[in-house]
């Protein structure tokens, strides 16, 4: 048995004792192109590393697409999220590392 490690185990949240890498999370959103800009930020409800399902993710692109983003989340990932779409360039962006995860709003 071999463990594979996708993307930055400090930014890792677990979903239901599914591991949840954000760069995984970008990656599933980037399928959408063009009709999303790529820009995804996930917004934990606690802090910590364990979260509760569904996981709030705020993803940058047309209004439409929440549910088929969702959908594609846990067919890939197998965990529940609940998307948010928001307005092109509303999320932050960094010049040196993409901000993939917000426990502004955790309680």
């Amino acid at each position: 048995m071999r463990v594979r490690c996708v993307g930055r185990t400090d930014d890792m949240l677990i979903v239901r004792g599914v591991n949840v890498f954000p760069s995984a999370v970008r990656e599933v959103v980037a399928r959408f192109h063009p009709r999303v800009t790529g820009a995804v930020l996930i917004q934990p409800r606690s802090r910590g590393v364990r979260q509760e399902p569904p996981l709030p993710i705020a993803v940058e692109g047309d209004a439409g697409l929440a549910d088929a983003i969702a959908t594609e989340l846990r067919a890939a990932l197998t965990f529940s999220a609940q998307v948010r779409m928001v307005a092109p360039k509303s999320l932050p962006r960094s010049d040196y590392k993409s901000k993939l995860v917000d426990f502004s709003g955790a309680t």
